[in-house]
């Protein structure tokens, strides 16, 4: 099975448990009569800020918009693996309950990741990397991640900085879009 259909059957596994993925929860979008989703923004801006192990950026764009242009840019690097997005928001709404537009990004790079896990297995439950898109109650979108050096800390993992900035690079990269 190649990645994509891979991709595919995760997601509809996923669906399946009643988890909804990723374009099915409406941020600051607008559909067109021909039924293209567009949104309005620019890319994601501001100097990320770190509480307690994460990183927080502020994006101009829409949340939606955001999380497209996340994918996209996993897809797009040989890399990377999208294993699922899981959209928080239209998972409360099936539920009954309110909850601002928030989506949840896994994916990863088994060459990095396994590197991670040999020196500590515990890792593995940091691992796939995730980011979270979600609206503030200002309506302002935000993308957070775990900080690869918290991680580290975490899980004992010491010797591996090359490793560690090459994630952390990823990760500011792809909250960024830069």
């Amino acid at each position: 099975m190649n990645d994509t259909k891979r991709r595919r059957f995760l997601r509809a596994t996923l669906a399946g448990a009643g988890l909804t993925l990723a374009g099915t929860a409406a941020g600051q979008e607008t559909t067109t009569k021909s039924g293209e989703t567009t949104t309005e923004g620019d890319e994601t801006t501001t100097t990320p800020t770190t509480d307690a192990g994460l990183v927080t950026v502020t994006s101009n764009e829409s949340v939606g918009a955001t999380v497209d242009r996340i994918e996209e840019d996993i897809e797009d690097n040989d890399d990377l693996i999208l294993v699922t997005t899981v959209d928080h928001a239209r998972n409360a709404e099936n539920a009954g309950l309110d909850l601002r537009p928030t989506r949840l990004i896994l994916f990863g790079n088994p060459n990095l990741g396994t590197q991670l896990m040999a020196v500590s297995q515990t890792a593995g439950i940091d691992l796939p990397q995730k980011l979270l898109v979600w609206a503030d109650e200002d309506g302002s979108t935000n993308v957070t991640y775990n900080d690869p050096r918290w991680l580290a800390e975490r899980h004992d993992i010491e010797g591996h900085d090359d490793v560690l900035n090459t994630i952390s690079n990823a990760l500011e990269a792809l909250a960024t879009g830069r």
